[in-house]
Formats: structure tokens, C-alpha cells, sequence
């Protein structure tokens, strides 16, 4: 903690972290906000490091996929950390782990079975650096965004009040018998299914996911208004001010989590009419997006009639809540964009 006060800033396609010196090359702490202001229950992502995936950009597992994906929960909340470990292997280190993966490659084994035969146990990793650092910082209760109940119940034996937030797997080919013996064998909760079909509903969020085509954030560019937007997210939010500097900023945002980043910090000079258009301007770049992608369009038609629902807890407007109680104003738009194409391939 003596190092506490030294950090600097972490300018990411997400938007900018904070990263911090915890004194430790073993210990890599990651926040947006301030470290020591985040608040009541902040969202929280303690993550192993894993070489392969996240600098050499392996996909024969989910490690990368899952840090990614909870930098972006943050970055959309605002506020939040990650607490990197140095714990490769399950905490067997890399030498140890190049040899389990060896194995799996030339005996067909599972990832449990690699383990088992070098004689390693199966988890050694050790979470006694988070606990003392969130008790530095008198956090008593976190969102824990992770799908291994093992580090749950590491922190609950600590007393930290834990709300558990899965992540979602990008299921691939090199990755999936892996990511079904997590959860089979190592006793994770990862939600495996390839299309989120519920009865007769699709639910959707991540672009990167199943369904992932319907989100605001799929890199699908769209021409609107004689000027080409990245997403539909750039054009939504650049559309909620009248400055043109301010829109062409958002325009040219790397990514739509940034363009979103960059109209929340200037939302005091938002158009005092906007809450009374936004849904047209949303329905305009979604016509804009599946009309000009046929293949878009096509995708869109194969849903059938199924309800469309975006699934989050993040948005009670655009979304549908977890509990049920949100008004999946997207999803509702989406369904009348699918109306609207069935209606044109009729004439």
C-alpha cells in the first residue's frame, strides 16, 4: 500500500484505466475511478495471468476473452477493478503448464487428466494478496465477475460479501471441449449454450457472442446523413448533440464503448429534446444497418418471430433486466426492423 499513490493512466479501446504500482511485479492492479473512491460493491475481476492467450493471442482457452470482456462491464458502469495475479497454470507456473499442454495435445487428454498424470494438484492459486488489499481499502462487499466458485468462496471465508457475475464464453473450435471440463470436472458455471434461444426468445447483449449481430456494438459501419459511422453506437451517441465538433469526436472513437464514454462525459450539453427523439434517430440507424448489410438483413429475417430481447442489468431502457423489469426498447425496435424487411421481401 506504500506504493498506492503511484499510477498512471491506461488508455485502452474500452476507454482509460487507471493502472497502479502495488510494489509487486506479481501483482497488476487495473481500475476505472480512483483505487480509493470506488465506492460501495464494486465490480471486481480477479484474474489470472495467462500468457498464451492474452499477449500471444492463443484460442485454446477463454482467459483473454474473459479480462476483455470485464473491462467493458466496467468501462459501461464507470467504476471497478481488476486485480491481475501472476499465477499461470492454475499456480503451477508456466514451465508446468507447457508440459500439461503438451500432453493434451499428444495423449488426447483433458486439461484434469494432463494435471493428473504429472502428478500436479489441480488448483494451487492463492488469493490472500486480493483480500488484503480490498481490506486496505475497507471494501466489505464486491461483484465478483468471474465463473470459478472457488474464488467466491475464498473471499466469503475472509468475510467479503460476494454477488457472483458470470462471464460468457466465446465457444470456438479450439476451445470447446476445454470450457466443458471447466465446468464438468474443475466445477465452474460457465453458460455454455452456442445460441441463447429461451422457449421463444433470443437473448443477446455482447457483440462478440451468440446474436451478437443485433447489438448496438457489432462492427457493421452504416451511412447516414452523407457520413459513415463506424456502429450504430457511434451515430446513436454522436446524435444526442448539436455541436459538430462534439459529434465528429464521437464519430471518430476507436470503438463504441468509447464513443458511448466520450457522450457520457459530455452529457450536460446533451440536446434538451433527445429524450423525445432518441428512439426515432435508434430506429433510423437500425433500418440504416440491416438494409444496408443484406447478410445483416438475412440474419435478422432467420430469427422468425421470435421475441428479441437485449439481457443485461446494465440498461432498464434499451434492455431487459435480469428480473424482468426492464422495457427492451431495442430489442422492441429490432422486431420492427424485422417487420419491416419481411414487409419489403414480400413487394
Amino acid at each position: 500500500m506504500n506504493k498506492i499513490n503511484n499510477w498512471c493512466t491506461l488508455p485502452t479501446m474500452m476507454g482509460n484505466f487507471r493502472m497502479y504500482d502495488m510494489g509487486d511485479e506479481n501483482v497488476r492492479v487495473i481500475t476505472m475511478g480512483d483505487l480509493l473512491h470506488l465506492g460501495e460493491n464494486p465490480l471486481l475481476r480477479i484474474h489470472s495471468s495467462c500468457l498464451a492467450s492474452e499477449v500471444f493471442g492463443a484460442q485454446d482457452c477463454d482467459c483473454a476473452d474473459q479480462l476483455r470482456e470485464s473491462m467493458k462491464r466496467i468501462a459501461t458502469e464507470g467504476y471497478g477493478l481488476i486485480i491481475h495475479l501472476h499465477q499461470e497454470g492454475r499456480g503451477q507456473g508456466l514451465s508446468k503448464k507447457i508440459c500439461a499442454v503438451r500432453l493434451m495435445e499428444s495423449d488426447s487428454l483433458d486439461t484434469v487428466e494432463a494435471f493428473e498424470q504429472l502428478g500436479l494438484e489441480q488448483d494451487v492459486r492463492t488469493y490472500e494478496t486480493v483480500v488484503k488489499l480490498l481490506k486496505s481499502l475497507e471494501i466489505c462487499a464486491v461483484r465478483l465477475i468471474s465463473n470459478n466458485p472457488r474464488k467466491r468462496r475464498f473471499l466469503e471465508k475472509s468475510d467479503i460479501q460476494v454477488t457472483n457475475i458470470n462471464t460468457h464464453p466465446n465457444i470456438r473450435v479450439e476451445n470447446e471441449a476445454y470450457l466443458h471440463t471447466k465446468n464438468n470436472k474443475l466445477g465452474h458455471l460457465l453458460p455454455l449454450e452456442k445460441k441463447r434461444q429461451y422457449g421463444d426468445e433470443i437473448r443477446f447483449y455482447h457483440s462478440d457472442q451468440p446474436w451478437g449481430f443485433l447489438s448496438n456494438f457489432s462492427p457493421h459501419s452504416i451511412y447516414l446523413e452523407g457520413t459513415i459511422w463506424c456502429t450504430v453506437e457511434h451515430y446513436y451517441q454522436a446524435k444526442k448533440f448539436s455541436n459538430p465538433e462534439l459529434q465528429n469526436k464521437i464519430r471518430l472513437s476507436l470503438t463504441p464503448t468509447l464513443a458511448k464514454a466520450i457522450a457520457k462525459e459530455y452529457q450536460s450539453e446533451k440536446n434538451s429534446e433527445w429524450d423525445s427523439k432518441k428512439e426515432q434517430e435508434m430506429l433510423t440507424a437500425l433500418c440504416a444497418k440491416f438494409l444496408q448489410h443484406p447478410e445483416l438483413g438475412d440474419l435478422l429475417r432467420s430469427t422468425g418471430t421470435r421475441r428479441l430481447v437485449e439481457y443485461t442489468e446494465n440498461d432498464a431502457y434499451w434492455a431487459e433486466s435480469v428480473d424482468g423489469s426492464g422495457l427492451n426498447r431495442l430489442g422492441a425496435l429490432l422486431m420492427e426492423v424485422r417487420s419491416k424487411l419481411d414487409y419489403t421481401e414480400v413487394e
